[in-house]
């Protein structure tokens, strides 16, 4: 096996390791949540702006959705297709730009810890819901999982803006000359051919 393969075999064991990680963190966290803390009780960080709470949220972020069920169900039959997207992405466009495929396993650990709140947790309703147990002002109530989805998603826009020499906008003079180098090549190739 060539030195490729194995480094693209570890970026792919890396990434899956992460994001399975955070899904455990995501889970713990949700049922430390729900065992330690009344539903509606409030115990701040930083009084109105940080603090610890348990809502079962049947919307999904910031409010969107809440209580429409055919709306809920499209986000349920969305999340795994969009997170098998994202791996796959990850695993092909993104295969040699790890931090680019680390954040849409991020993105796509996050999506499916909420997903699995909505499969096996229902309100007395009987309502798919996801367990929240923290307020942050501006935001509202979230979870571990809304985290890995909202970083994952900062991190992998500025990645593609600015970090490596595949950006849009690549930070670095190395970068800048080896995507120059990359694009003489291509124009080399697409007219040496016709």
């Amino acid at each position: 096996m060539n030195s490729q393969k194995i480094k693209r075999i570890k970026r792919i064991l890396i990434c899956i390791f992460v994001a399975l990680v955070l899904l455990f963190i995501d889970q713990i966290t949700k049922i430390v949540a729900q065992i330690t803390l009344s539903e509606g009780t409030r115990i701040p960080l930083i009084k109105g702006w940080i603090e610890f709470t348990y809502v079962l949220n049947d919307s999904v972020a910031f409010g969107i959705g809440n209580g429409n069920t055919a709306f809920i169900t499209v986000i349920m039959v969305l999340t795994p297709i969009l997170s098998a997207v994202f791996i796959a992405l990850a695993l092909t466009l993104f295969k040699k730009n790890l931090p680019a495929a680390l954040s849409l396993f991020v993105i796509a650990s996050g999506a499916m810890g909420n997903f699995l709140d909505r499969l096996f947790i229902a309100d007395a309703a009987g309502k798919a819901v996801v367990r929240d147990f923290m307020y942050i002002r501006f935001f509202n109530v979230c979870n571990f999982a809304d985290f890995c989805i909202t970083l994952g998603a900062v991190a992998l826009i500025i990645i593609l803006l600015f970090i490596g020499p595949s950006a849009a906008f690549p930070l670095k003079k190395s970068w800048r000359e080896e995507q120059k180098r990359q694009d003489e090549e291509k124009k080399k190739k697409k007219y040496g051919e016709a």
